[in-house]
């Protein structure tokens, strides 16, 4: 219980950079979606984010491409892999892929060893990721589901977060663990998808 209120504790204090925004027709939300009628579902979700980060003493600047599978189970269970590629000046480099399963409500670390917890509300699955020790800051990654002619639509956002009094937001890379420093990250595109099976 307590890794769970530090974990909410930290969240809190923690001051959103949104960099884009959805806007929705408010009858697009007139039928709310429930966690049961997620259960079965599997969600695809893709964005395009321009970052300016410091790495070992260097400024570097590319654009990630990253791109996740989320399949919700029953319980609560949400099981995921996600996959960065970083395309700069010299290329595209592919970082690893991490996945793992965790139960909605209940903290847990993702493969790096950040706390993280996903909620769900008012149809808006949310993961809160704040960055161990050396760390700053955050993430919170949204997918937010409204019902559509075809069936279930969703739309995804993934903001840094800035933790009040520490400063920049630090963590490790995605790509090899190294300590970094980010200074900019924008939102070009994301996209989502999700299929019940």
């Amino acid at each position: 219980m307590g890794t769970f209120r530090n974990c909410l504790t930290r969240a809190v204090k923690l001051s959103l950079f949104v960099f884009g925004t959805v806007t929705l027709s408010p009858s697009a939300w007139a039928q709310a979606v429930s966690l049961a009628d997620l259960e079965g579902a599997n969600i695809d979700v893709g964005a395009v984010h321009r970052e300016k980060i410091i790495k070992n003493g260097q400024l570097r600047e590319f654009e990630l491409h990253q791109t996740g599978h989320l399949t919700i189970g029953a319980g609560g269970t949400i099981t995921g892999q996600f996959q960065l590629i970083a395309v700069g000046p010299r290329g595209a480099r592919p970082g690893a892929t991490r996945s793992g399963t965790q139960t909605i409500g209940k903290p847990g670390k993702d493969s790096q060893g950040n706390d993280v917890v996903w909620v769900f509300a008012n149809g808006t699955l949310t993961r809160l990721r704040v960055f161990h020790a050396g760390g700053a800051g955050g993430q919170k990654t949204t997918i937010a589901f409204k019902r559509g002619p075809d069936g279930l639509r969703s739309a995804f956002s993934m903001p840094f977060a800035r933790e009040n009094g520490v400063g920049e937001i630090s963590r490790d890379a995605a790509f090899d663990d190294t300590p970094i420093k980010i200074l900019e990250f924008k939102t070009v595109s994301t996209n989502c998808n999700v299929a019940k099976r």
